[in-house]
């Protein structure tokens, strides 16, 4: 249900995947009734005749109230057309995320109908987008940080946060890792993409991020994605850079691999 990657995530994804809905010849005490009754903020209403939709909010209902209807008797038949806004624009359910997003603040809507072959199947409100934020942005933990030769894919530095670990990691194993995620990372880059960087991998349980920089790359391996160990990440491959910069410069002035191991202590404080 939740996406993992905000780059593709559609509406379908956080979307409230049903829709509290009554008919448009519904009076006010219909409205009030579902709107208590449910819980809810608002209520969608369909007017068959045209096939289309409006929506009746709380924020509708007080307006409505302080306007014009505190005082007019029978207020409980009066017809919801009366407070009701709309017709309201309807989005695909393979809306991406970010359209939806900028649909809800240009249009200074709290939700939004979401359709699939033109009939209403969810609601994507902005509670819904702060949920998906918190797991998308969810707060994650650095587990293995590496630093390696882009010319010949050896770890020039390594560094391991044990207290983020759960299970074993063999030290062994990290070498082996480091070259076949270079060997990913430029296969992307030559077939796949054509241009640019590969900067993250995700599986099950890690997600692994690639910040690379002249001759070298970080790489961050977490538990999930984050644009905070992201920013670190990048904070760090630079500083690490230029805290053995005079190394580095001859081995790229002379196109030469790395195999010396280098120093990763002076960086490590970023991340903590």
């Amino acid at each position: 249900m939740q996406a993992l990657d905000a780059r593709s995530a559609v509406a379908s994804e956080i979307m409230t995947p049903y829709v509290i809905m009554l008919d448009i010849d519904a009076t006010f005490e219909d409205a009030i009734n579902i709107l208590h009754d449910k819980k809810i903020s608002a209520v969608f209403l369909h007017d068959k005749g045209n096939d289309h939709y409006y929506v009746l909010s709380h924020s509708d209902v007080i307006s409505y109230l302080k306007v014009k209807g505190m005082f007019k008797s029978n207020l409980a038949d009066k017809p919801v057309i009366e407070l009701m806004k709309g017709p309201i624009k309807m989005l695909d359910e393979d809306t991406p995320i970010d359209t939806v997003i900028r649909f809800l603040t240009k249009n200074n809507y709290k939700r939004t109908l979401i359709s699939k072959n033109g009939k209403p199947v969810g609601v994507i409100s902005t509670k819904d987008v702060l949920i998906w934020n918190n797991t998308y942005f969810k707060q994650a933990k650095p587990q293995i940080f590496l630093f390696i030769c882009n010319l010949s894919s050896n770890v020039i530095a390594r560094y391991f946060f044990e207290h983020n670990i759960e299970d074993e990691v063999k030290h062994d194993l990290i070498d082996l890792l480091a070259g076949a995620l270079s060997s990913i990372s430029l296969i992307t880059d030559e077939v796949i993409k054509k241009s640019g960087k590969i900067s993250q991998l995700m599986g099950e349980r890690r997600s692994v991020l690639f910040e690379p920089y002249k001759n070298i790359t970080g790489i961050l391996i977490c538990d999930y994605n984050s644009i905070e160990l992201r920013r670190k990440l990048q904070i760090a491959t630079l500083k690490f850079y230029k805290f053995h910069e005079n190394y580095l410069k001859v081995a790229q002035e002379y196109n030469k691999g790395i195999s010396l191991t280098l120093d990763i202590k002076p960086v490590i404080s970023i991340f903590s």
